[in-house]
């Protein structure tokens, strides 16, 4: 191999190498030390006096969490700050505004295929 395109297939490497390099560093960095992402957590939810969303945990076992929760409550919270939900139940902090929670809303597609239920069911009920 001439010389010349020695230097260009060791430069390529080089170029490379410090591409994924950089590409590391920045992912420890915006994911472990910033943690700029978020979490979907699930909270707890009273059909009886709110709008909740609901999963069929009782018959259908495969697409229920370990919590086993069939109307529940969904929040988007940012991963540095699911440090103050305690034993990963957001509940209380979300609902007391300590930390910044994005409720999920329920969208009539999400009530018409009965994904949501709750007030609005019970309001054209009667």
């Amino acid at each position: 191999m001439p010389e010349n395109e020695e230097k260009k297939h060791n430069l390529f490497l080089y170029v490379l190498l410090a591409l994924v390099f950089v590409a590391i560093v920045s992912s420890f960095y915006f994911f472990y030390l910033k943690k700029d992402y978020d979490f979907i957590v699930e909270t707890e939810c009273n059909p009886e006096i709110e709008m909740c969303f609901f999963r069929d945990c009782e018959h259908s076992l495969d697409g229920c969490p370990p919590n086993n929760l069939s109307y529940y409550n969904q929040y988007t919270i940012n991963a540095n700050d699911f440090q103050s939900c305690a034993n990963e139940d957001c509940s209380y902090v979300c609902s007391n505004n300590i930390i910044s929670c994005i409720k999920t809303e329920c969208i009539n597609d999400d009530i018409q295929n009965g994904v949501c239920v709750g007030l609005f069911n019970i309001k054209t009920q009667n």
